[in-house]
């Protein structure tokens, strides 16, 4: 679901990729390959990182969410089905009613929420032809506030549908969308919401007929229940719903066809009485069988009109089945994709494994440096054993002191004893100096290896 329609106020316009033809993009587009092999979902990048290497990407479609990418969940059939069915009834819409510019997929916009900036891309989105910021051709993404936007559900994830739910309705309310409509191919999550005077969304409900109707579209509204059944132009087209908007240029051939029928009936009723007549009035024969003639040539001249107006009718059909031909070939090109995405889960697995050996390594690195650190409470220990040797020979030395007075030759052996004792209590202390620098460096290296 990657088209892109543009529908501008005064000038029809048909962007040749919505049928799967070369996109007309001024600037070629990047590739996942062009990027390191990762898990991108939750990745955290700055905004300019992600307008550079991320917005424009063709593989993967990426949100920014206020510094980490939010990757858009794959589509599924039915949600194509949808997408493709509600694209076509809003296009025509816009067909007749020129209001502004309707804005496809991979098309973003810049949100501020509080102190948050988001970049959204929704499926769908428009700009009414009143909005003061308009879009011009070729920017690749809108600078103002969408005036409505339009989410396809197609994932069974549930951080993904809460995104799209509840994130995304908060965001929307708070930056002034008018109007958000979130399309559940299940039905489930399907709901419609507008923006009240005070600024809030209200839920847009089905009338008593079940028909939704938009605040900000004059004339555009459908039955809630075709969006599921999906009927077809020419069932839609007998529809009072929709009869506004839909098959226009065909309704009108279509009346003509009539009005042309019910004249050649006419025309063939009026040749009937003029024969009639020229049966009972010969006097008159030669002037009615005039205007019988005439009658017959204004018959057959209706008949051919109404035949052209058939074969329009034939042509309408063989265009109706070309573009299911197309849809086709989008439904295989999607099954290519997620292909693609299964590949990417193998990566991210092994990346994980990558992750939880280094985890055991940092593990065992933390045990050694526990070791390291009893170790030097261990010599911590022995130093102070040593400063208290040192006390009790100081000690010693003091009574020694006393007795020199009397006994200086006992007295000078006990000064070299001490002596002794204080180089051998500074060795231990030198000791113990170096084993704490010893630990402070295991420290730092354990430090590092849990960064």
């Amino acid at each position: 679901m990657e088209a892109v329609l543009q529908t501008p106020q005064n000038q029809k316009v048909i962007l040749p990729h919505l049928f799967e033809m070369q996109y007309s993009h001024p600037l070629p587009k990047k590739t996942l390959g062009e990027f390191t092999e990762k898990a991108y979902d939750g990745l955290r990048v700055s905004e300019e990182d992600y307008w550079l290497n991320y917005y424009e990407l063709s593989d993967l479609v990426f949100e920014w969410n206020n510094g980490r990418l939010e990757e858009k969940p794959m589509s599924d059939r039915e949600s194509y089905d949808l997408y493709s069915w509600f694209l076509r009834l809003i296009s025509q819409y816009f067909d007749v009613f020129k209001e502004g510019t309707m804005i496809g997929l991979e098309i973003g916009f810049k949100l501020f929420v509080g102190h948050k900036t988001k970049i959204r891309k929704p499926d769908l989105a428009f700009i009414h032809k009143d909005n003061p910021v308009q879009m011009r051709p070729f920017e690749t993404s809108y600078t103002g506030c969408f005036d409505m936007c339009f989410e396809f559900l197609s994932d069974s994830n549930r951080i993904a549908l809460e995104r799209d739910t509840v994130v995304k309705k908060h965001e929307y309310e708070t930056y002034g969308v008018r109007e958000y409509y979130i399309l559940d191919r299940i039905g489930d999550e399907t709901a419609f919401y507008y923006l009240d005077s005070k600024g809030k969304y209200r839920t847009l409900k089905p009338n008593r007929h079940g028909v939704i109707k938009s605040r900000v579209l004059k004339h555009f509204q459908f039955r809630l229940d075709d969006l599921y059944n999906r009927p077809s132009d020419h069932i839609l087209v007998k529809d009072s719903v929709y009869q506004k908007y839909i098959l226009v240029d065909y309704q009108k051939e279509f009346k003509r066809a009539e009005e042309a029928d019910k004249k050649a009936e006419a025309e063939r009723k009026r040749a009937k009485k003029a024969d009639k007549k020229a049966e009972t009035e010969r006097k008159r024969a030669e002037e009615a069988d005039k205007k019988t003639e005439a009658e017959r040539e204004r018959a057959k001249e209706a008949d051919k009109k109404a035949k052209a107006e058939r074969e329009r009718a034939k042509e309408a059909d063989k265009k109706a089945k070309a573009e299911r031909e197309r849809a086709k070939e989008a439904d295989k090109k999607a099954e290519a994709e997620r292909e693609r995405a299964k590949e990417a889960d193998k990566k991210a697995e092994a990346e994980r494994e990558r992750a939880k050996e280094a985890d055991k390594k940092a593990k065992a690195e933390r045990k050694r440096a526990k070791e390291a650190d009893k170790k030097a409470e261990a010599e911590r220990e022995r130093a102070k054993e040593a400063d208290k040797k040192a006390k009790a020979e100081r000690e010693r030395a003091k009574e020694a002191d006393k007795k020199a007075k009397a006994e200086r030759k006992r007295a000078k052996e006990a000064d070299k004893k001490a002596e002794i004792e204080r180089k051998k209590a500074k060795a231990e202390r030198e000791r113990a100096d170096s084993m704490e620098k010893e630990l402070l460096k295991l420290r730092k290296q354990l430090g590092m290896l849990e960064k």
